[in-house]
């Protein structure tokens, strides 16, 4: 557990928030160890003796951190992992600014926001606890155990992992209904309410803090959701929750990767009815590919595929086929259930072509089939089924520590914006007229532009410009719209733009510099000059140092 120093010590004192010795007293007795995060150097070990706390493991200040990097930098969890030996995936970090959110995006670092702490920002989406209690409860539940899958394949052969949660069938109480099967959830779509909460919420987040412990939710990964039988469908529970938990590990959600192209045989219902000589890869090659627009872009990612239920796996091999045919680096298969029968990888015959950006042709006999069975285990259901039955009962105290919550923490989906609103973000927009930036007016503004345009070829953020005319006036302002790591967009002013291209250039290893007053096309000029002879010393010094290890 890393901490930063706000989320431990209450604002201007050094005395520990409510129940947070509790909380570290219980870590500490259960073998867990807990990082402190401060900017300045201080006495860590003095500072926790005398307010009655266990000591951390490690202290780490900004001396400690490569290049004196600031908080943002993935480097500050790169050396907790380091230092007392863990992977980045067995930590959390608990922050309480936006930086700390990003300093978790960046490590590929699951982020909770400490609520007693701070408010939780509207430009953050991030899970977030609102006491000590709620956030051991949430740890206990989700990410103090070894993840329990019912199925678990890792075929580095293939280039194929598949985590499957629970067996299709299992049931769970509820508040309403009384109880429910995850067919109730994921298949027929009904809300499902515990406690004060969401089924479905509980169920994914269960699953997405299982794959991160595992190391199946790697950073910077794709998400995206196999398509339905109904050309233009997903499976609406998995994609509405997704599109808002990407920012758990900076990830990003592709929602049009995978393309049902035309109507195709629902495979459970033909199960379900006895007509299984219609079941085949041959519904899934013929009906579904990759989008084109993704052709240059998924080369090299890890891509991770989510569906509701598989039995055999075709849908998931399908779709491993086409990622591998298209270069990507890894595929992982992620499921809520899957029913006992072994994994069946397909391989195209020699001299068969696969097409993965168009609809292909094929039969079952075009196909080798493999047939993988690791064996089953027991999954998670009994943890849940008893998560479940705590927050029904409103039974979530936690030892020493006190009441919990009543429902789950949960990720808060992003409330949409009007285009007029005078505050996005939290933040007042500057009252005027706005209008699109089609063009530039200066060398500044197109600077600025150029390198945006470069984060977005390399998905680091997504953005648009506006100029804004104030009411009375006929100049204009630049307004950058800036989205980072898939979150909400901000708005900027061109310094802080510049500011933001700076920091992210930092955290990235770019090379990169604004542009000095009067901000024209002379002075971008010079700015490009200066930035490619920066990048070519860059280049010949490792060069040499290949050439010295050599």
């Amino acid at each position: 557990m890393v901490f930063d120093f706000k989320a431990v010590f209450q604002a201007g004192t050094t005395r520990p928030h409510p129940h947070m010795a509790q909380l570290l007293r219980v870590l500490d007795q259960q073998g867990v160890a807990w990082v402190l995060m401060s900017t300045q150097p201080i006495d860590a070990a003095a500072l926790c003796s005398a307010a009655g706390l266990p000591q951390p493991a490690l202290h780490l200040s900004q001396e400690d951190i490569p290049g004196r990097k600031n908080r943002g930098s993935g480097l500050w969890l790169d050396q907790a992992a380091e230092r007392i030996g863990l992977r980045k995936n067995q930590l959390v970090i608990v922050g309480t600014t936006e930086w700390d959110w990003m300093t978790g995006i960046n490590a590929g670092v699951l982020y909770i926001h400490a609520r007693w702490a701070s408010t939780l920002g509207r430009k953050i989406d991030a899970l977030s606890a609102d006491d000590p209690a709620h956030l051991y409860w949430w740890l206990e539940r989700h990410l103090l155990h070894e993840p329990e899958w019912i199925f678990a394949l890792d075929d580095a052969k293939h280039r194929l992992r598949v985590r499957s949660l629970f067996q299709p069938d299992e049931t769970f109480p509820g508040t309403s209904p009384s109880s429910f099967n995850l067919k109730t959830v994921f298949t027929y779509d009904k809300e499902v309410t515990v406690g004060e909460g969401s089924a479905r919420d509980i169920l994914m987040v269960h699953l997405l803090c299982s794959a991160y412990l595992d190391g199946s939710l790697p950073n910077r990964a794709w998400f995206c959701v196999y398509p339905s039988s109904t050309p233009g469908r997903v499976n609406d529970q998995l994609a509405e929750f997704l599109e808002v938990a990407k920012v758990m590990v900076g990830s990003y959600y592709k929602g049009d990767l995978l393309v049902r192209a035309s109507q195709a045989t629902d495979t459970s219902l033909a199960r379900a009815t006895g007509r299984h000589d219609t079941v085949s890869i041959a519904t899934q090659a013929t009906t579904v590919h990759l989008n084109p627009k993704y052709r240059s872009t998924v080369r090299g990612k890890t891509v991770i595929v989510f569906d509701d239920f598989t039995t055999e796996g075709m849908s998931l091999d399908w779709g491993r086929n086409l990622l591998v045919k298209a270069g990507a680096s890894q595929v992982i298969g992620v499921t809520i259930g899957k029913y006992r029968k072994p994994y069946t990888v397909f391989t195209p015959r020699p001299g068969v072509a696969i097409d993965a950006f168009a609809p292909n042709a094929l039969t079952p006999a075009d196909f080798t089939t493999e047939y993988l069975s690791p064996g089953f285990g027991t999954g998670p259901g009994d943890l849940l089924r008893d998560t479940m039955s705590r927050l029904i009962a409103g039974d979530t105290s936690m030892p020493d520590i006190g009441r919990g919550p009543a429902s789950q923490p949960r990720i808060p989906v992003p409330r949409a914006v009007p285009e007029n609103a005078s505050v996005v973000g939290g933040r007042p927009v500057p009252a005027g007229r706005r209008e699109p930036m089609r063009t530039y007016k200066n060398g500044r503004q197109r600077h600025i532009g150029d390198i945006l345009n470069q984060f977005a070829a390399d998905e680091l953020v997504t953005w648009h410009g506006e100029y804004l005319y104030p009411v009375g006036k006929r100049s204009s302002k630049a307004l950058w719209w800036i989205s980072r790591w898939g979150g909400p967009e901000q708005w900027y002013s061109s310094r802080e733009a510049e500011e933001l291209i700076s920091q992210v250039c930092e955290d990235e290893g770019i090379i990169w510099e604004p542009v000095q007053p009067n901000y024209g096309e002379t002075e971008r000029l010079e700015a490009v000059q200066r930035i490619e002879r920066r990048r070519r010393v860059f280049r010949r010094v490792q060069e040499r140092r290949q050439a010295a290890g050599d």
